[in-house]
């Protein structure tokens, strides 16, 4: 009985071993993350400004889309619907706020569209 004692204890003490190695590992593989300066918060649960993103330019939290991309898609005549088919990182409730966002803020988000418009060579 005492060999099965001493045995287990070998593994015991390997498999301890292995948790401080897997530890090790797992502290190795976690990516650093670079801290983002918080967003603004806005009146819209899925909009917000961050100063290093966009010059801070309303934005969908959490990605790098202007609510203006949507405003434009919309403006070019597709439905929320289509926008989320091809915008796929995005989802129904975020496109139906920004473009509540866009009713509250128009001329602001006019101002951003008209800012970015590609001139066209004739």
């Amino acid at each position: 009985m005492s060999e099965v004692l001493m045995e287990t204890q070998k593994v015991m003490g390997r498999l301890d071993v292995l948790e401080d190695a897997l530890k090790q590992l797992r502290e190795l593989l976690t990516p650093v993350a670079v801290p983002r300066e918080a967003g603004k918060e806005t009146e819209h649960p899925y909009i917000e400004r961050v100063p290093d993103i966009l010059s801070d330019e309303p934005i969908i939290k959490g990605t790098r889309t202007p609510v203006r991309a949507i405003v434009e898609h919309w403006k070019f005549g597709d439905s929320p619907e289509e926008i989320a088919r091809q915008l796929s990182h995005l989802r129904l409730a975020q496109i139906f706020d920004a473009l509540s966002y866009y009713d509250d803020h128009r001329d602001e988000i006019e101002h951003y569209i008209a800012l970015n418009r590609v001139p066209v060579n004739d």
